[in-house]
Parts: C-alpha cells; structure tokens; sequence
C-alpha cells in the first residue's frame, strides 16, 4: 500500500528528472555505453574460442577421421575439432649472471657496491638449414568440442562407436562429441 509520503517523493523525483536539461541526451549516451560494454564483453569472450586451423591439428583431425570412417556402420565422415586458445611453446633460453662488485671510498669508511645482470637469450638450432629456437616443451590447446557428420550417424549403435574411439583417440570427455548423420 503506498502512502502520500511515497507518492510525494515519486512526483519529487519525477519534477527533478523534468528539470535536468537534456535528459534526453544523457539517457541516450547511457543506454550507448551499456551496449558497448556488453559488445566488448561478448567479442572477448567469443575470441576466447578459437578454431585452429595449425598444421598439426588438421593431421589429427585427418587422422582421426580415417580412423573412424574405417568403423563398420561409419560410411564417409567429416570431423571438425574446436579448440579452447591455443598450442603452449615453452622455448629454452641461455643465461648469463654478471655480478660486478665496486669499492666507494668515502673519507671515514668504505663502501661496498655489487651490481648483478642477468641477460637470458632464446637458445637458437639449425634444423635443415632453418634457424629456430629450441623448444624444450609443447603443451596442447584444449579441445573445447568435437562434431562428427557421419553417414551412419543416425544409427544409436555406430554412434556409440565412434564417440567411444574418438574418447580413446583424443582422451576427451564424451559430452563434448556430437555426432549427426550426413545429409
């Protein structure tokens, strides 16, 4: 139930907002930075996902894809692998520690100074005439979702198939296998 005091302090809110010039111009530049914030957000979080399209992982998309249209039931397959970011390369690195030490002689005592420098320098190796840093470890992109087109997609059993070999192949979790019959 609302009482006179409430509605007093609505229509008080209401002749201040009517007073305020431009309103209309503020309401506007406000409802402009929301959606931009929200546009900033959603590109964020939609270049957080990426398809990788390297070398390696187009093998073992290829790979894979052999491996499962060769299942009885399977027929001709497509696979598309998405990735969450991208392959990790930590590369080795040659330091060098110099550690300079100096002797300041003030008329009542001595002082001494030790300065140390560190300079670390990519570890570089000649690879069929190419020089390239030394790779010490690669880590691979996390597979964010599988989706296999399969002619016998739409048969229960040889979808329980493929989605148990590309478990095995690609050590993923089944959830993030679909798998659609081919048109």
């Amino acid at each position: 139930m609302t009482t006179s005091n409430d509605v007093n302090e609505k229509l008080g809110i209401i002749a201040k907002l009517k007073s305020v010039k431009h309103i209309e111009i503020i309401v506007a530049v406000a409802l402009c930075a929301v959606f931009l914030l929200g546009y900033f957000v959603y590109t964020q979080v939609r270049d957080k996902t990426e398809v990788s399209e390297a070398t390696g992982a187009s093998e073992t998309v290829e790979k894979v894809a052999d491996i499962v249209s060769a299942i009885e039931g399977v027929g001709k397959c497509e696979i598309l692998i998405t990735y969450d970011g991208a392959e990790s390369v930590q590369i080795a690195y040659d330091e060098e520690t110099v550690t300079t030490v100096t002797t300041d002689s003030d008329d009542n005592s001595d002082r001494v100074v030790e300065n140390t420098t560190t300079t670390s320098t990519p570890v570089i190796i000649t690879v069929d005439g190419v020089q390239q840093p030394l790779i010490v470890s690669k880590t691979p992109a996390k597979i964010q979702g599988i989706v296999v087109v399969a002619e016998g997609g739409d048969d229960v059993a040889v979808k329980i198939k493929i989605i148990d070999a590309i478990c095995a192949l690609l050590k993923v979790d089944g959830s993030k296998i679909k798998v659609y019959k081919m048109k």
